[in-house]
């Protein structure tokens, strides 16, 4: 529906077309990546949290093609290497050992 009657039927099924791809895409950003409202007001940071959670998402899917393993199972993976890297980057600033921190073996696949 359109209160712009001067547009041609064609141009108008392109206009929804385009919005309907908008659309999938922020379902997309909504199911797979959480983000299920924007937290900032203005425009800038609207951007921000797109183009950071855009950017996440392609990082996702590489790391998911490099290690043929399912979008989700990626997610759990990139979320537990980056929580093991940063415990020990910590453990490395605060002059500890980090070979202590965890000690059982873990069959790391490529990473990023």
């Amino acid at each position: 529906m359109t209160n712009i009657f001067d547009l041609t039927a064609e141009h108008i099924m392109l206009l929804y077309k385009k919005r309907w791809d908008i659309e999938v895409f922020f379902c997309f950003l909504k199911q797979e990546l959480n983000l299920s409202h924007i937290t900032s007001t203005s425009e800038k940071g609207m951007q921000v949290i797109l183009y950071m959670t855009m950017i996440t998402s392609m990082l996702v899917l590489i790391y998911k093609r490099l290690n043929q393993v399912g979008y989700k199972t990626a997610v759990r993976r990139i979320a537990l290497e980056l929580n093991e890297y940063i415990i020990k980057l910590i453990v490395q600033y605060c002059d500890g050992d980090p070979s202590l921190v965890f000690r059982r073996k873990i069959n790391h696949l490529q990473v990023l």
